[in-house]
């Protein structure tokens, strides 16, 4: 995109300064460092902000960059390089000799996904120890739990978390220097550095004027020997120092094949918290709220839609990010103001809707065979009678159909007077409970299924 005429640089910082502000991304006590900048020249890919001094320019460098790339290239649609610039330089430095100094000089390209706080992460079972203990981190730098590790699945939100630290530290404690990267990022950093040891910048003293040291998926450094003994250098110091370490990876520190021992003792000494996979609650939340901050209508999507897609596609987080972003594709390209179940199947391509009915058709069976065994009536089953024997079969009667035919908690609730999932959930949770304890519920969940199946 052309940016080069003043008029149209004016509009598009206008409008990126508006773009931030909408979203709410706008940090307390930030309004006044933004609203003081300008586009001041553009040369190639790299965009002069003027700041009115050296402070904002700072403050805005280390802080903010990463907010503004990312809504720079959403109203340009193009990905612009940004360099803050006091305007007392602007006055006297050439724009070669600017571009040149603000260049960073190692871990280029390595920028905070601004969606990736806090604020935006859902919490849930599956993970509120590792976000309570991120929040703690970020809270107390160096002064609690260090090195902090997150143990997951690829996919669960651990580079979310690591971003909403730096996000925290950044926000609430502007004079600490972060540094969040992959180990890749690492493992190449140090390979280029190695090389041109002549250079006469330096990584290891780049590396230690941070305060902050966040590492990304620690087990791709496995075998790296020369790397791992770098690392360990570096990690000693930080931990030496009351610096913050954190760092994540897919398993547990005893299962880092190739990482020595050393390390993983020392990745031991601070606290470890897990990631699991998310529950239909958790998903569905998260499924709200990726809607509410995409700007989609309250409504887009329906409840049985959202439902059905918090089921059958929670194995990860980012599998159910590509699922909302191939609804929103679909639905636009065929102009669908709507979300319901069928364009869900239209747009995943699932056939087997047939075999979904033929399964609502097989609940039956269960519901006469379950009123049946505890003569009572079918419409006492499904109804709303709170006597504990109706109460009894109707959670037994939910249970069997769950785990026999794998309804939806939603289609498995309009069997039942329309309950609502969190009912349903609570009724096979019920039934599961008593499993452990209680040999007679044992005992007619066999007799059931021997005569169901």
């Amino acid at each position: 995109m052309d940016i080069s005429n003043l008029n149209t640089q004016r509009e598009i910082w206008d409008k990126v300064l508006k773009t931030i502000d909408k979203n709410g991304k706008t940090p307390r006590g930030a309004s006044t460092f933004f609203k003081k900048t300008f586009i001041h020249t553009v040369q190639g890919n790299k965009i002069i902000v003027g700041c009115e001094n050296e402070t904002t320019a700072n403050v805005l460098k280390n802080n903010f960059k990463d907010l503004f790339l990312a809504n720079v290239s959403t109203v340009t649609g193009t990905n612009f390089d940004i360099v803050f610039v006091p305007l007392t330089e602007l006055s006297v430095k050439s724009k070669d000799d600017i571009i040149k100094e603000n260049e960073p000089k190692f871990f280029k390209g390595c920028y905070l996904n601004p969606d990736f706080t806090f604020e935006r992460f859902v919490e849930g079972p599956c993970n509120t120890q590792a976000r309570q203990g991120a929040l703690l981190v970020a809270s107390n730098l160096g002064k609690m739990y260090n090195p902090f590790y997150i143990q997951g699945d690829s996919g669960l939100g651990k580079t979310h978390l690591l971003h909403a630290i730096a996000h925290f530290i950044r926000e609430n404690f502007p004079e600490k220097k972060v540094l969040c990267i992959s180990s890749q990022n690492f493992f190449d950093e140090y390979i280029n550095f190695a090389k041109n040891a002549t250079n006469d910048l330096n990584l290891t003293d780049y590396l230690k004027s941070f305060d902050v040291l966040l590492i990304d998926d620690i087990q791709q450094l496995k075998g790296k020997e020369k790397t791992l003994d770098y690392f360990f250098d570096i990690y000693q110091y930080f931990i030496n120092n009351n610096r913050q370490i954190v760092l994540t990876s897919d398993r547990p520190q005893n299962e880092l094949a190739g990482i020595p021992n050393r390390l993983i003792t020392r990745f031991l000494q601070g606290l470890t918290v897990s990631i699991s996979k998310p529950d239909f609650s958790t998903c569905k939340q998260i499924l709200l709220k990726k809607i509410e901050f995409s700007q989609l209508e309250k409504d887009f999507i329906i409840e049985d839609a959202i439902d059905y897609i918090a089921e059958n596609y929670s194995s990860s987080i980012r599998q159910l990010e590509g699922i909302l972003t191939r609804l929103t594709f679909f639905t636009t390209i065929n102009n669908i103001q709507k979300i319901d179940l069928s364009v869900v199947f239209d747009a995943l391509n699932i056939k087997d809707v047939k075999i979904d009915k033929k399964r609502k058709a097989d609940s039956s069976k269960i519901i006469n065979t379950v009123a049946d065994y505890y003569s009572i009536s079918t419409e006492q089953l499904t109804g709303t009678a709170r006597k504990y024997q109706v109460s009894l079969a109707r959670q037994v009667a939910i249970y069997l159909i769950r785990i026999i035919l794998d309804l939806p908690y939603t289609e498995i609730g309009k069997l039942f007077s329309n309950r609502d999932h969190s009912t349903i959930i609570h009724s096979i949770s019920k039934v599961d409970e008593m499993l452990k304890t209680d040999s007679q519920i044992k005992t007619v969940i066999d007799n059931l299924k021997a005569k169901l199946t």
